[in-house]
């Protein structure tokens, strides 16, 4: 009687383990370079909030004047703004009196001991305001 019933070889085994391993190696790789992926986006995501949130605050309550600005969001984050007035044939053209900025805004920090930086650039019009017009006397201007 000769028997059908064989099994695995050692090499064989040994084979599957190694393949086992490799397979189970890449998948740790992946999931490592994913966790520092998911660090880094937060560190971006950051920045870009506080940027967001100086750009908007900076533009409402009052104007820059043009050159370089700098200045600290916390312990981490620090921002330098380059703000300027374009070249005179970008400007804009039209009936109302508008002046056009380039601000150029850069978030610095560090992530693992390596600076790491955001920049983030936009336009931005700003209305002037034309001189009063005099009021002609006997018009009801002045009381």
């Amino acid at each position: 009687m000769q028997r059908n019933d064989r099994g695995f070889s050692l090499l064989e085994t040994l084979a599957a383990m190694f393949l086992l391993a490799l397979c189970f190696a890449a998948l740790m790789h992946a999931a490592g370079a994913s966790m520092a992926l998911g660090v880094r986006s937060e560190g971006y995501t950051q920045a870009s909030l506080w940027a967001s949130g100086l750009l908007d605050r900076t533009f409402v309550a009052d104007f820059p004047t043009e050159g370089i600005h700098e200045g600290t969001f916390d312990d981490t984050y620090r921002w330098t703004m380059n703000v300027s007035s374009p070249a005179e044939d970008q400007a804009l053209r039209t009936s109302t009196p508008l002046h056009l900025y380039r601000v150029d805004l850069t978030v610095e920090w560090k992530e693992g001991g390596r600076p790491v930086r955001a920049r983030f650039v936009t336009l931005r019009t700003i209305s002037t305001r034309p001189p009063a017009a005099p009021v002609p006397p006997g018009s009801g201007g002045d009381s």
